[in-house]
């Protein structure tokens, strides 16, 4: 009776941990993905499902950051993750999920056995599962080669049986995949069937599920031929996404299947001229008034001050992920990942600070301001940016104006209508 009394307790206290660990992790995801992303855009949300199991595919683009978008979109999914992001009491007050060493990390990949037996018990459990086919990130032209991990864990559930599985490919797409303030979209694809030939070896079947997977996740990803490319219709879909309600996804998509050559053409004609004048880019695109100018500067007269104000106040949280970003990242996809490792438990530091000082001198009203103007400071900055560009542009190169709102209006007249 005792024992039994001692293993109860110790069950609860267990379940108790999970849950403080879940609550932890879904107030973290939260409040990292609010701070640093404008705005997340779910394309296709009612594909989602209600219910498990499921197994999600997503491309991987931005490094970890990847994990904490998804993770906002998603119910409740486990991530099967490298062993890297669990090595440190640091990096686990960030990540959570089944960790498994892949080739290029240092550990012991015997492990990985238990690891994908987790997994397949979570996913017979009516769990959510995520994985990263590609194994690593990369911000190129088209995806990297899809590893056979995931096709051979969906394959040990179809031969074992248990609820119905449901296969889920997700693409992500930043605006500025590097940019505080930035706006992301989240792509969801069509369930991918799991349907096999009963008569097909275990080879075909693994190769056959995986060109189904292949295809699924290149249907919710953009594929081009180079990084010239690529960098083109980045900026050309931004562009066409501005003063529009335009999908930076679905216009990519649509510049990746028919290439508009005359707006290919217009803007490399453009380029030496942009390079020449020396014009301010905003996310790779020289931007102009395209409204009343007198309006345009009136928006910045309001907004500069509030984003000026709340730099000044959010200063050494500000500074160390701008940092973090110039520093210690090797490579543009963990650009983000590193001023939201540095930056965010700076900010949150600095949070800290500011309201013991507000507390300690009876200052409430400082503590309800330095809020108001952080919240709004947060709001304003991706528009003050723009603005910005917008009025300098305007003020040193006038007679460029013109032309170029005729190429933003010629570029979406050439773009097809999106279609839900």
């Amino acid at each position: 009776m005792e024992l039994s009394s001692v293993a109860g307790s110790a069950a609860r206290q267990n379940e108790g941990t999970k849950s403080l660990s879940a609550i932890w992790y879904a107030l973290l995801n939260r409040w990292v993905v609010r701070l640093y992303f404008s705005r997340i855009k779910v394309i296709h949300p009612e594909r989602l499902p209600q219910t498990g199991p499921v197994l999600y595919l997503g491309l991987h683009r931005n490094g970890a950051v990847d994990g904490f978008v998804y993770r906002r979109v998603l119910r409740r999914p486990t991530f099967l993750i490298s062993t890297q992001l669990r090595k440190n009491w640091f990096a686990r007050l960030f990540f959570h999920g089944i960790a498994v060493n892949r080739l290029k990390d240092e550990g012991n990949r015997s492990l990985n056995e238990t690891a994908l037996k987790q997994c397949l018990s979570h996913l017979q459990a009516g769990g959510e599962l995520f994985i990263f086919p590609e194994g690593t990130s990369s911000l190129g032209p088209s995806h990297l080669p899809f590893k056979s991990g995931a096709i051979w864990l969906l394959l040990d559930y179809l031969r074992a049986g248990g609820p119905a599985l449901q296969v889920i490919p997700l693409g992500i797409h930043y605006e500025c995949p590097w940019g505080f303030r930035s706006r992301v979209e989240v792509v969801v694809g069509e369930p991918i069937s799991t349907e096999l030939p009963a008569d097909h070896s275990q080879f075909e079947q693994l190769r056959g599920m995986k060109r189904r997977v292949q295809t699924a996740l290149e249907t919710v990803g953009i594929n081009v031929c180079s990084a010239e490319h690529q960098e083109i219709i980045q900026r050309l879909a931004y562009a066409a996404s501005l003063g529009t309600s335009r999908s930076y996804f679905k216009t990519l998509k649509s510049l990746e299947k028919s290439k508009t050559e005359a707006e290919f053409t217009a803007w490399n004609k453009l380029k030496p001229e942009l390079t020449a004048r020396k014009l301010l880019l905003h996310q790779g695109v020289p931007l102009f008034p395209s409204g009343s100018v007198a309006l345009y500067v009136l928006g910045l007269l309001l907004a500069s001050p509030i984003v000026s104000a709340a730099i000044l106040l959010n200063l050494p949280p500000f500074l160390a992920g701008w940092f973090a970003g110039q520093r210690l990242a090797d490579d543009r996809n963990v650009i983000t990942l590193w001023r939201i490792l540095v930056g965010f438990p700076i900010f949150v530091l600095w949070i800290g600070i500011v309201s013991l000082v507000a507390i300690l001198f009876g200052q409430p009203l400082l503590l309800l301001g330095y809020v108001a103007f952080t919240w709004a400071g947060l709001k304003l900055y991706p528009l003050t940016k723009k603005l910005t560009v917008a009025l300098h542009n305007q003020m040193r190169y006038p007679e460029l104006r013109a032309p170029m709102l005729a190429r933003h209006k010629s570029l979406l007249s050439s773009l097809p209508n999106e279609a839900e």
